[in-house]
């Protein structure tokens, strides 16, 4: 067997490992919040007239669900819920808790998907041209630039655009994802409009991430001995980016990169829920305040199987481009 085919096998392990372990912590996680989960369940006005006038039909409804029974008796029927891909019925509206989960994973990729190619592609390119040329005009302007995006709450900047942007110029909608009313290419442009402000924002956010990534590692390898010793045997300057510079500074980049993947399907939770976009972090958001167990587990579960997974394609990439990274040797000083 390879030396490649044993690390893929290693880190295989691991991830699988890793994944266990998260399912049980959120199991616990979410069975720990504070909260009566039957309050949310039936309702709080309805929840105690049940419980005065007919506790028989709200001890049905607590049987139905399973939540008299002991943590450990869950645990087990949860594991058997992954297995089978069966994660129940959502506490909200009654609806299959995967049907719920695949509809707000649509809505979710609309922004994400765009968001991961775009931002990573600017971010790439911005970070070469001042990370080859530091302390240039391009570079006095766009690092100021960026880091001062990085030092702004996602919060505080989806609100100032709002208020700027749709209350006072009345370009974009408010909130929601969609008018009412509207069909064929109106629905489309509908949408388009209301994705507008969240999408920017979050590629504006992923750019800045990834100009300062690709910046410094940029500009750490134009100062390598190997990168000088070419600049002095005369080697032109796009030759020497692009051949000597690009192919070190794109493993962290490229790690950095696919380990984004992990995030498309968990939404940015802020910037769903303040423009009222239903995808998976304004799920998420709604499922651990009304104490929807079955959907709350499900997010949790597939925001770990993405991360993890992202993790393990970045290591198995990365060691495939870089032998000392399967060898070990890139960790000895």
């Amino acid at each position: 067997m390879s030396m490649l085919c044993r690390h893929i096998l290693r880190r295989t392990a691991i991830a699988v490992l890793t994944v266990y372990l998260i399912i049980t912590i959120s199991f616990i996680l979410v069975h720990v919040m504070p909260g009566d989960p039957v309050i949310h369940l039936v309702g709080q006005e309805e929840y105690y007239y049940l419980l005065d006038n007919d506790p028989v039909y709200l001890e049905r409804q607590i049987e139905r669900y399973g939540l008299n029974e002991s943590l450990p008796v869950q645990y087990i029927k949860y594991l058997k819920s992954i297995a089978t891909l069966d994660f129940g019925t959502a506490y909200a509206n009654q609806k299959p808790v995967t049907e719920n989960v695949l509809k707000a994973s649509g809505w979710t990729l609309m922004l994400s998907v765009p968001t991961w190619l775009l931002g990573g592609l600017m971010g790439a390119v911005l970070g070469v041209l001042a990370g080859w040329k530091p302390g240039k005009r391009f570079d006095k302007i766009m690092t100021p630039f960026f880091l001062v995006i990085n030092t702004i709450p996602a919060n505080c900047l989806s609100l100032i655009f709002l208020m700027f942007f749709s209350y006072r110029l009345k370009l974009f909608p408010i909130n929601g994802m969609v008018s009412a009313g509207t069909e064929g290419i109106g629905r489309l442009f509908s949408i388009l409009t209301h994705m507008c402000l969240p999408l920017f924002i979050l590629i504006l956010f992923r750019t800045a991430g990834d100009f300062m990534l690709m910046k410094s590692a940029v500009s750490q390898i134009r100062e390598e001995e190997y990168v000088l010793t070419a600049r002095s045997k005369g080697i032109p300057g796009k030759h020497l980016l692009f051949i000597h510079v690009m192919k070190n500074a794109m493993v962290p980049y490229l790690t950095s990169f696919l380990m984004q993947m992990g995030s498309l399907l968990s939404g940015s939770m802020i910037v769903e829920v303040i423009f009222g976009w239903k995808g998976m972090g304004m799920l998420m958001y709604n499922a651990v305040q009304n104490r929807d167990f079955p959907t709350a587990q499900l997010c949790f579960l597939i925001s770990a199987v993405c991360v993890v997974a992202s993790s393990l394609l970045s290591d198995i990439v990365n060691a495939a481009i870089d032998p000392r990274i399967r060898t070990g040797d890139v960790y000895e000083t």
